[in-house]
């Protein structure tokens, strides 16, 4: 499927080949140059991530802003990701940036989407960690856990661990999450 107002490249596709694409409710990506596009997520998909999001709002300092919706790029233009949640400092949040820098989120959240599992667990995890975002989560409701990766480098995240029922840390800011309530 095309949509007769997005215009393709020629080439590899860099952010800048989505400033004009249509504000149709689907979320468009870039993977490597690879263009991406993805529905609106459903309604289980989106309760997950409110009740992620609340939880750790409470929890966050005024200096930092847990957000829905902020792309994530890359320093060459070459990927570029909306996550689920994304945690950076707030101040950015009153500049005229685009989407924010790669290097300045700190915690970068999705949760699996059903009809596109590959997306977070693979492209999405590659992707963040050559980018050098520090954290990234994988929240998995088929297995009611969330994979905290951390240590990025070129070849990919170098720890992982697995969480269920409860997960606390103290980066970005001290947490303790119920996950039996997220996931609910």
């Amino acid at each position: 499927m095309t949509h007769p107002l997005l215009r393709f490249p020629l080439g590899a596709w860099h952010f800048e080949d989505l400033l004009d694409a249509p504000d149709d409710g689907y979320r468009y990506e870039i993977f490597d140059g690879s263009l991406l596009v993805t529905p609106p997520p459903p309604m289980p998909h989106a309760n997950l991530v409110y009740r992620l999001r609340r939880q750790l709002d409470r929890q966050a300092p005024d200096v930092l802003a847990v957000c829905e919706t902020v792309g994530v790029l890359r320093e060459d233009g070459t990927s570029y990701f909306v996550p689920d949640l994304v945690v950076f400092d707030a101040v950015l949040l009153g500049t005229t940036l685009p989407a924010l820098p790669a290097a300045a989120a700190k915690l970068v959240i999705e949760v699996v989407s059903p009809n596109n599992p590959s997306n977070d667990l693979v492209l999405k995890r590659h992707g963040y960690a050559s980018a050098g975002v520090p954290e990234y989560w994988i929240v998995d409701a088929r297995a009611q856990e969330v994979l905290v990766l951390t240590e990025p480098s070129a070849a990919g995240y170098l720890s992982e661990e697995k969480h269920t029922g409860s997960l606390r840390g103290a980066t970005p800011f001290p947490y303790e999450l119920d996950l039996t309530a997220v996931f609910g």
